[in-house]
């Protein structure tokens, strides 16, 4: 191992082994940020059936979930 040193500058290797992680990890961000593109929030659900599913509700329910605690 000590040969290896001698042939490559500990900092300059340090430095690309950080710029190294740093790529991948923005990389990797970007990649789950985008998640409609390659489908990967799928724990999430769409929007589409979001928005069916709060048709189906009563709007009473929701404005009873909504409503402010009572006063004592």
């Amino acid at each position: 191992m000590w040969r290896y040193w001698k042939v490559v500058d500990p900092r300059k290797a340090i430095i690309a082994t950080g710029l190294l992680i740093a790529f991948v990890s923005a990389s990797i961000h970007l990649i789950q940020i985008s998640g409609d593109r390659y489908n990967i929030n799928t724990w999430s659900a769409p929007l589409a059936d979001v928005d069916k599913a709060t048709r189906k509700m009563p709007s009473t329910s929701v404005a009873a979930q909504n409503a402010p605690m009572p006063a004592k």
